[in-house]
């Protein structure tokens, strides 16, 4: 499945908040697939986060307290321009799909759907 950067570093967010500390159970085959498609999106969305800070480092000036990088003003549209050009890249993610059937009726909250809609196989 072809994804933009952007698109990967959104659903490993998502995947990764609503996800989280989950109550309810899911079948063995949809938990496995959806183990194995957000450890690989958070592995890619882990890839571009690094490439964004490279951007930073590049453009930026590290704060006193070595926390954060500001940017001088004159190089914000340069910057920006790489951090677009980043989002923009498209990869193609081996994302493995799975069919609606397969949650057995398991009642998921709409935030939960979205976040998981692009693995599901169109019927």
């Amino acid at each position: 499945m072809k994804l933009t950067n952007q698109q990967i570093y959104n659903h490993a967010q998502n995947i990764n908040r609503v996800f989280t500390d989950m109550k309810v159970y899911l079948p063995v085959k949809v938990n496995f697939f959806l183990q194995k498609n957000s450890q690989l999106l958070l592995k890619l969305a882990q890839e571009i986060e690094e490439a964004r800070l490279s951007i930073f480092q590049t453009y930026g000036d590290l704060t006193e307290d070595k926390t954060q990088y500001i940017i001088p003003s004159e190089k914000i549209p340069a910057a920006s321009q790489e951090i677009e050009d980043l989002f923009s890249i498209e990869q193609e993610v081996d994302i493995v799909k799975f069919s609606i059937e397969s949650f057995n009726n398991i009642e998921l909250s709409l935030e939960q759907m979205n976040a998981i809609m692009f693995m599901i196989e169109e019927a």
